[in-house]
Order: structure tokens, then sequence, then C-alpha cells
């Protein structure tokens, strides 16, 4: 296995720990969902859904830095996100390049706005839970074409 192809190895196990870390998040916090006065919320509610939200950002992210080293492995120009994110949907890891621009988007807004507005604050909240099945099925796509591609030395932990 070449050194980049061990690495590729090691972000997808990344991943699937991270996956853990960001469904037991989720789990905690959809129990309190919707919020209606976020006044109200304790310290520990509040705790949990900023642990949400940055195990949701640093997921997607590393979702982001792994397709680019497969992107890398494939030959494919890796220096414009662009292109490859392009190859991601081609591949069909993506479903569409725009909905993942617009759950980045979601990511990035609520990591500038987080608790400055109650009601777009839940709808940021809301749309991250929505989104959570398509960033599992980027992961678990993004799995298998690395298996298939590279063998199945690509399991994870």
């Amino acid at each position: 296995m070449t050194e980049h192809l061990h690495l590729i190895t090691m972000q997808l196990n990344h991943l699937q720990r991270m996956r853990h870390y960001l469904e037991h998040s989720y789990e905690r916090c959809d129990e309190m969902f919707p919020v209606t006065n976020w006044q109200e919320m304790s310290m520990e509610q509040h705790e949990m859904l900023a642990a949400f939200r940055v195990r949701f950002s640093e997921f997607q992210e590393h979702l982001v830095k792994t397709m680019r080293a497969v992107a890398i492995e494939e030959e494919v120009d890796a220096e414009r996100f662009g292109s490859v994110l392009a190859f991601m949907e081609k591949l069909g890891v993506l479903d569409s390049v725009e909905r993942w621009k617009m759950i980045r988007e979601i990511r990035n807004s609520v990591n500038r706005e987080y608790e400055e507005d109650a009601v777009r604050i839940t709808e940021f909240f809301s749309e991250m839970f929505s989104a959570m099945p398509e960033l599992f099925a980027c992961h678990d796509k993004l799995f298998a074409f690395c298996n298939d591609a590279y063998g199945p030395g690509h399991s994870t932990d």
C-alpha cells in the first residue's frame, strides 16, 4: 500500500470514529428539538448543542479532506475544490454538488451566527439535523468507493 493510500485509510478510519461521536451528539440533541425558548435552556443543553455543532462541522470538514485525498489519488485536479466536488458527484459519492454547498453554507452560517438570533439558529440546527443522513450517505459511498477501488484494506475499525 502506498503512503497516500495509507493516509486515505487512516482518514476513513478517523471519519468512522467522528461519525460515532456525531451520532451520539445528535441523539442527545434530538430530544430537545425544536427549541422554543433558548433562554430557558440549561447550560448542559447549550453545551450539547455546541458539541453537536462542532462535531457536525468537523465531520463535514474531514469528509472534504478525504474527498480531496481521493481526488489526488485519482489524479483529479484538487487545487480547485469545485473540481473535487464534481468528481465526487460523478463517482456517485455526492448526489448533488449544489446540495453539498448548501449544507456547507448551513454549517458556516451557524458557526458565524451562533446564539445571536434564536429563530435563525433554530432553523440552522433543524437544517443540520435534516442534513445528517446525507452526510452519512456521502461517508458510506466514499468508503464503498475506496473499498472497491483500492481493496478491502480500507475497512474501518
